[in-house]
């Protein structure tokens, strides 16, 4: 009885075995954490150029007169945008122990997730997902082509901007932006996608 009481608390003695450093930062909490560091970076970007903050903000940061923060900075905000989608899906899919796919296709991962999505939804997590790789970090990506780029503008294009015949009878257009990558539509749906993470732990 006394030597098996002994080995019972021998037990305690034994170290749990260790997580190796890419295991530990690979839990499906610290995925949660980057999606939000990514949001809320979009969100800082945001706030420094729109409502007419973006001249202020220019000059706080030191840029040469003239910097036109939005023009500058809102190909990047949908970069964020589209890397915080990007990781909050896949940090969700983790969180139900399946491993994300090694790509940037946001429609796909709403798909794994069970989202159904209309036409609309569909085109905007489009937008986002080619923001990544046509946005903010290059001019252009590699082994871009001319067709590639154009068909991206096109895109981009019939997202952010709708066109208003200017004089009746004629193709002369005036555009005004549609507002649907503004925060408050984006942070909104960057929570619906956040809210499926499961907080087991």
């Amino acid at each position: 009885m006394c030597d098996d009481d002994d080995y019972e608390f021998e037990q305690y003695d034994t170290p749990a075995p260790r997580m190796s450093l890419v295991e530990d930062r690979s839990h499906e909490n610290l995925w949660l954490h980057r999606a939000n560091d990514l949001h809320a970076s979009a969100g800082a970007v945001w706030l420094s150029m729109a409502d007419g903050r973006g001249k202020d903000s220019a000059k706080e940061l030191g840029m040469r007169e003239g910097f036109d923060m939005m023009l500058a900075c809102f190909p990047v905000y949908h970069m964020l945008c589209g890397l915080s989608l990007e990781v909050v899906m896949k940090a969700a899919l983790v969180s139900v122990r399946k491993k994300p796919p090694e790509h940037h296709d946001l429609n796909n991962l709403a798909h794994l997730l069970g989202v159904n999505r209309n036409p609309a939804q569909k085109k905007i997590l489009n937008f986002y997902q080619h923001s990544v790789v046509w946005a903010g970090r290059y001019p252009v990506p590699k082994n871009a082509t001319d067709d590639d780029l154009a068909a991206y503008y096109e895109m981009s294009n019939s997202v952010l901007f709708k066109g208003k015949t200017a004089v009746k009878g004629t193709i002369i257009k005036t555009y005004s932006r549609t507002g649907a990558t503004d925060w408050e539509r984006f942070d909104a749906l960057y929570r619906s996608y956040s809210a499926l993470f499961d907080h087991r732990f």
